[in-house]
């Protein structure tokens, strides 16, 4: 069975504790091993039906032979775990075979006539969700920690899943939950000796709590680039080298490089690993060729969309030979670009290995064709993203995705409008903050799931893998 990354349609919670799953949990394709996972109230007598005449006991490896109706069909090695102690919090088996794609596609089959169903897409970590085995937010990590390809990137998705950012949600959520519980109390008890909340008290106590909620949702810039990668535009004039700069710091020949000025006219992206921060680079057409058709004018147009689009701009300058009015035009209007945009900018002076001819300053020189000074480029690189975006430190919790940022968000405009409520009305404000409290506590608890709706349910395990 061929395994993807699909939409799934909406399964209610009765579906998922009734029906028994299995999917190939590994890619697709040939390798050394397979795993293939079965989960449900029936996953035990599913596995042992393809291992006839063997138990499976609880957390203990056991090899045998697996058969299906044409005979036998590989030795495995199998591994139940009881829904006491599973991660998909109901009986699981997994199933090591060889990683033939004939193989595992005969033991699917097998598993599916012993009345398992296939497993949709995100399946298994939704049922650790509904069972408890993990929040939302932990949920969604998963799908972070699969795709992290740098040492940054698994950091902060593994601090996800460890539940860092579901605690400090909690730590924010419960002074909302406490200040409403004590509005409500005065509110539908007033006979009650209940100590009144002054107006002006209150206030201050929900720009305290609204503060740290808007301090959270600004690290999503940080959780953006640690899950996306930051946007790297290597830009300058037509033969500064950046070509030549993008295939050493991927380490292969993506980008053809020539000494004909104008080679590159459309942008190229490449992944790359900046010191441990996951990156984008983006090659350009050069600055300030002269036009010789359409193709270079939207070279030049893309060019500048592209270093628009940036987090973070290269501006590559040929530092073997002295810079003209229309190179220092070209640079002038990078930098002066970026400046209003916020965008930093490192100044690199390409071809170290000849003489220096250029005057100006710039914080490295590096030599694309001989590979020195990369390794001080890729720091420079890190360490400007990092401190321009505040990269946390290890088990420091970030916002990476845009749906809690906008959670967030959300919860701190309640927050504000109740503080508006207390100075407006400031006769009868206790209703209208509590009001503003219950939306703000809403919208905190679609974070780690209590509050969050089937549909988006459906929508965030849709976009898992199949098999996991």
């Amino acid at each position: 069975m061929a395994q993807g990354c699909v939409a799934s349609p909406k399964l209610t919670g009765a579906q998922l504790s009734s029906d028994t799953i299995a999917a190939i949990a590994t890619p697709p394709g040939s390798g050394a091993l397979a795993v293939v996972r079965v989960s449900g109230p029936q996953a035990r007598r599913a596995a042992t039906s393809v291992l006839p005449s063997v138990e499976l006991p609880e957390r203990r490896a056991v090899v045998a032979t697996a058969r299906d109706r044409e005979g036998a069909l590989d030795q495995v090695v199998a591994l139940f775990f009881p829904q006491a102690q599973s991660p998909t919090g109901e009986d699981l088996v997994e199933l090591t075979c060889h990683g033939s794609p004939y193989i595992q596609k005969r033991l699917l089959a097998a598993l599916f006539k012993a009345g398992a169903r296939p497993a949709r897409g995100g399946e298994f970590t939704q049922r650790a969700f509904l069972n408890g085995r993990l929040d939302l937010a932990q949920a969604e990590a998963v799908c972070d920690l699969i795709r992290a390809g740098t040492r940054l990137a698994h950091r902060a998705a593994l601090t996800q899943l460890q539940g860092g950012l579901s605690r400090q949600v909690e730590r924010l959520r419960r002074p909302v939950l406490d200040l409403l519980v004590h509005l409500e109390a005065l509110l539908d008890h007033p006979e009650e000796d209940i100590k009144p909340l002054p107006a002006e008290a209150c206030r201050t106590d929900l720009a305290g709590l609204r503060e740290p909620i808007e301090h959270l949702a600004d690290t999503f810039r940080t959780g953006r680039i640690l899950r996306d990668g930051a946007r790297v535009c290597l830009i300058g004039r037509t033969n500064a080298g950046k070509s030549s700069l993008l295939n050493a710091l991927l380490g292969c020949s993506r980008a053809i490089v020539s000494a004909e000025p104008g080679t590159t006219r459309d942008t190229i992206e490449e992944p790359c690993d900046l010191a441990g921060l996951p990156a984008v680079l983006v090659d350009t057409a050069g600055l300030g060729h002269a036009s010789r058709c359409g193709a270079d004018d939207e070279g030049a147009r893309r060019a500048q969309s592209a270093l628009a689009a940036s987090d973070l701009a290269l501006l590559v300058v040929d530092g073997s030979r002295p810079l003209g009015p229309d190179d220092k035009a070209a640079h002038d209007r990078v930098l002066a670009d970026s400046a209003a945009e916020g965008r930093p900018v490192i100044t690199i002076f390409n071809k170290a290995d000849l003489p220096l001819r250029a005057a100006g300053p710039a914080a490295c020189s590096v030599s694309a064709l001989r590979g020195t000074g990369l390794d001080e480029l890729k720091r420079l690189a890190a360490q400007c993203l990092g401190q321009d975006s505040g990269i946390p430190a290890a088990g420091e919790a970030v916002v990476a995705s845009l749906r809690h940022h906008q959670a967030l968000r959300r919860a701190a405009a309640q927050l504000r409008q109740a503080e508006r409520a207390v100075e407006r009305h400031p006769g009868a404000w206790e209703e209208l903050a509590a009001r503003h409290l219950r939306d703000a506590l809403a919208a905190l608890d679609e974070i780690t799931g209590p509050a969050a709706p089937d549909e988006l349910l459906s929508d965030i395990f849709s976009r898992f893998c199949v098999g996991k």
